[in-house]
């Protein structure tokens, strides 16, 4: 089974792929980083309650209203507010959730290789390679896209709600997409149109799918197991030299 990796910056095009991928004719599983992380700190989760200890304190308005069953949800836009620009903080959250947001990846990829024996499962996370989740991929896919472009669509998107030094800021909040570019296995570029996007992610798509020789190893779990580790103690070494290159 593939694990691919799917990242990009925001505005690029990331969940126009992760849906295109979903659907037919791909219909490949799909594990989304978003979702689980929303998952992971509903009331009565390990992670809500390291979450409300560390930061209700501090933040007065931390849980919205109870809702029918008596349960605060988090009020996220608060709390994103609260950590947006505090990176002490903002590692303190991230080391609640990340762990939680791992097991239960790992979790839905046993059961893809195990159960439903997926050929490829994709792995949404917009924190691919800031929390070294590409290091449990096979391949890692960026969609990227040209930084005025990258603007233009994030103001046509969410310019009711954002001023231009918005979007500048929450681009400059994330690593910089030329950076996950070349750290990247594959770059799908999304400078064109629906059709353009299409056919390069068709092109992807076909030179990185398993042949039949590593997809029937791959089921045998002692040799799926040994190519998992191989994977990762590559992946491991040649990110990690990539990584220092640039610091």
């Amino acid at each position: 089974m593939l694990v691919l990796g799917l990242t990009g910056g925001i505005a690029t095009g990331k969940s126009t792929v992760a849906a295109i991928l979903s659907s037919p004719p791909y219909s490949l599983p799909l594990i989304d980083a978003d979702k689980i992380a929303r998952e992971v700190v509903l009331p009565d989760t390990p992670g809500y309650a390291k979450i409300v200890a560390h930061f209700a304190p501090n933040i007065p308005d931390l849980l919205l209203p109870p809702d029918e069953y008596g349960k605060r949800e988090l009020n996220r836009p608060v709390l994103g507010r609260y950590i947006f620009g505090n990176e002490t903080e903002r590692k303190v959250l991230n080391a609640i959730i990340h762990p939680e947001v791992r097991r239960a990846i790992f979790r839905k990829l046993v059961y893809h290789w195990l159960v439903s024996r997926a050929e490829i499962v994709v792995l949404d996370i917009p924190l691919l390679f800031e929390a070294k989740f590409d290091l449990f991929c096979g391949v890692t896919m960026v969609v990227a896209c040209a930084p005025d472009l990258q603007r233009e669509r994030l103001l046509k998107r969410d310019g009711h709600v954002l001023t231009e030094k918005d979007v500048e800021q929450r681009i400059a909040s994330q690593m910089p997409i030329e950076e996950k570019a070349q750290l990247a296995d594959v770059v799908v570029w999304n400078n064109g149109g629906l059709d353009q996007l299409n056919t390069k992610l068709a092109a992807a798509i076909a030179s990185v799918r398993p042949s039949w020789l590593t997809k029937w190893i791959e089921w045998i779990p002692p040799l799926g197991l040994a190519m998992a580790l191989a994977c990762f103690i590559r992946r491991y070494f040649s990110t990690s030299g990539a990584r220092e290159k640039k610091t």
